[in-house]
């Protein structure tokens, strides 16, 4: 809960899509199925030069063949520029999205971008395009089976955060809040110390401890190691509005030429999440509010509407910045002490930073375990 908003608000936003089966798996898991919303293969997109709205029908633009008819490609694009998703797979590991394709293709600002972008929380020049290619091969060129769009229908509390605390809850596993790791002691390439804040763990012959930690943090503790340390913010705004009163079919909605990059439409207020959004970290925060209520104004031809009241809420460091260099450090995590296993999204070597890439860590190391 919010207390200036007065609203149920989460923190950020994730698009996870119907071939995400880890974490479709967990839901299932912690009960919360019935907490989904599916809102099918059927992107919008408003695009602001034009001020044209359009859609990217996944049940008619199966590839590699559904863009050979013209009503089902993207607007202004042609066939040749579809050759870029023959491009992609087969990159390297040290091509770059920009490097792989042009800023020519008019399908670079019009799919290309927002796609990097969203998935990669990293501008196109920059991105890995091993990491993009290993999300369409378990996305789009799978079929609109395992394109859709899932969202939690109230939010990612009820969908995750409770139902995973009750689940452990109930299992006895002790969670233990605000009470944050100072130190990790190893000796004899072993850990057998843990020191918090308000404690110290000793950890003894045949524990195992397992660290769940951006790689900034991991590094506070074992700086030996050669990891990332470049990060990319992820910006979110929620937008106080009665939204029922809009009678809004799409949930979810893309933005392209604008500063806004996606348009969740949640219980009460307008979420906007803008990825890879470093320039955005210095600008003015009531002038770039304003410019973005502008947008949304425009998009939702909400006339004489006064800027209503907001949340700005900054991560950083959402993700590390998912470049072919930094990508490569991440699969290099060697000489750690024998006794610790480090987990989370970004050690998933073949995928990107995100909700699913975390879920898979924890179960692989599971099943390592059992």
């Amino acid at each position: 809960m919010d207390k200036d908003l007065n609203l149920v608000v989460d923190n950020g936003n994730h698009l996870i899509l119907s071939s995400n089966k880890s974490f479709l798996e967990l839901c299932k898991i912690v009960n919360s199925e019935n907490t989904l919303a599916y809102y099918g293969t059927n992107y919008q997109f408003f695009d602001f030069k034009s001020k044209n709205f359009w859609n990217l029908d996944l049940e008619k633009f199966k590839l590699p063949f559904g863009f050979l008819k013209k009503k089902n490609r993207i607007p202004d694009t042609k066939i040749i520029d579809y050759l870029s998703f023959l491009r992609i797979l087969f990159v390297k590991r040290s091509d770059t999205v920009g490097h792989v394709v042009s800023k020519k293709n008019t399908l670079f600002s019009s799919f290309w971008e927002p796609f990097t972008v969203g998935v990669l929380n990293t501008q196109c020049v920059d991105a890995s395009a091993f990491l993009l290619k290993k999300v369409l091969l378990e996305t789009f060129l799978k079929g609109p089976n395992f394109s859709g769009i899932i969202q939690p229908r109230d939010s990612w509390d009820k969908t995750l955060i409770s139902p995973a605390r009750d689940f452990l809850m109930k299992k006895n596993v002790n969670l233990n809040f605000n009470d944050a790791l100072r130190k990790i002691v190893i000796k004899d390439n072993l850990i057998n110390e843990l020191i918090f804040k308000e404690k110290k763990k000793k950890i003894y012959s045949g524990d195992l401890v397992v660290l769940a930690i951006p790689p900034s943090n991991v590094k506070r503790f074992l700086p030996f190691l050669s990891l990332p340390d470049e990060y990319n913010p992820i910006v979110n705004i929620h937008f106080k509005f009665d939204t029922k009163k809009l009678n809004l079919k799409h949930k979810v909605i893309g933005m392209l030429n604008s500063i806004s990059q996606w348009v969740f439409i949640k219980n009460g207020y307008f979420s906007i999440t803008i990825s890879a959004a470093n320039d955005l970290l210095f600008e003015q925060k009531e002038k770039m509010v304003t410019a973005i209520w502008k947008e949304i104004s425009i998009l939702f031809s909400l006339k004489k509407q006064c800027l209503p009241e907001f949340k700005i809420i900054i991560e950083k460091k959402a993700t590390y910045n998912q470049t072919p260099k930094n990508h490569k450090l991440t699969t290099n995590i060697n000489n750690i002490p024998e006794n610790l296993r480090i987990i989370g999204d970004w050690t998933q070597f073949n995928f990107p930073s995100t909700i699913e890439s975390s879920i898979i860590s924890a179960k692989k190391l599971c099943q390592q375990l059992i």
